[in-house]
């Protein structure tokens, strides 16, 4: 199942052994080495728990109401998890610049589309601009072939941008395609 980046955010995260709501997402973390998510930082609701990252082998599943892990046992310490994962390895997506390998400047990422099971980032929402984004509305690049990621940009083959799906927003969409030039 994919999930959207902002989507997920807020989420209860509920215990599988107990039922009880441990706390709510506020953030994925993504790994730049394998191009995917690792882990989910949670903020901590009422019921004490020993830590705030669920690691991605340690949910049971991420759907649109709710994450659920196995165990509030299974939970890291931020600061252990900090250095366990190496800074160099964690990367900010949204905001980065995307370009194709012939040197075409796609837009920069919005949003991240990705699959929890597995971790892998599938694509990304873009934005060209906040006039073409109320004009025409995001658009969803899939990551297909290689892709390239560093801490500015993100390289794609030329082939994911004819796979670029519309999301159907912007004026364009709900007025017609024939109102606005």
């Amino acid at each position: 199942m994919l999930s959207m980046y902002s989507h997920v955010l807020g989420l209860p995260v509920i215990s599988a052994s107990n039922g009880l709501k441990i706390g709510n997402l506020k953030d994925v973390v993504f790994s730049k080495e394998n191009k995917g998510v690792v882990a989910f930082v949670m903020e901590k609701g009422g019921n004490p728990v020993k830590g705030n990252v669920v690691m991605l082998h340690d949910v049971l599943s991420l759907g649109n109401d709710a994450l659920i892990v196995s165990n509030p046992d299974c939970l890291l310490n931020y600061r252990k998890f900090k250095k366990s994962f190496e800074k160099r390895e964690k990367i900010e997506l949204r905001g980065l610049k995307i370009y194709t390998r012939q040197g075409e400047d796609i837009g920069v990422v919005q949003d991240i589309l990705f699959d929890y099971r597995t971790g892998k980032v599938e694509g990304v929402q873009v934005s060209d601009g906040l006039v073409q984004d109320i004009l025409r509305g995001r658009s969803i690049l899939p990551f297909i072939g290689k892709v390239e990621i560093s801490n500015s940009n993100i390289l794609i083959e030329n082939g994911a941008v004819e796979e670029m799906v519309s999301t159907g927003g912007g004026l364009k969409g709900r007025l017609g395609q024939n109102t606005l030039m």
